[in-house]
């Protein structure tokens, strides 16, 4: 059990990595700025960022003087994102009669 949780602490980065490039490539591939993919792709990102930044500093690699919470200011950043996307979307959807989410 131990060399599985070894073995998944010491992964965190690359996964992290592969995420984030997923879904900025997924970002990147919506080709518009107000569909709900690109806005939630771009929080995801965010949020990504700020758990990079947390445990490169955890693991003491990253390291700025007076940025201790970076990685939890980056979180709340995107929590902060969501929200106004949400409600932006929500007010524009009651204001026009369209759903929030784009079907297909």
């Amino acid at each position: 059990m131990n060399d599985v949780l070894l073995f998944l602490e010491k992964s965190i980065p690359l996964l992290l990595l592969i995420s984030l490039a997923l879904f900025g490539w997924s970002a990147v591939s919506a080709k518009s700025l107000r569909k709900f993919q690109f806005q939630i792709s771009i929080f995801i990102v965010i949020w990504i960022v700020g758990e990079i930044v947390r445990f490169l500093h955890e693991e003491n690699i990253f390291t700025l003087l007076g940025m201790h919470d970076l990685g939890t200011a980056l979180h709340t950043i995107a929590m902060v994102f969501f929200s106004l996307m949400l409600w932006i979307r929500f007010y524009n959807s009651r204001r026009s009669g369209k759903m929030m989410i784009e079907m297909k």
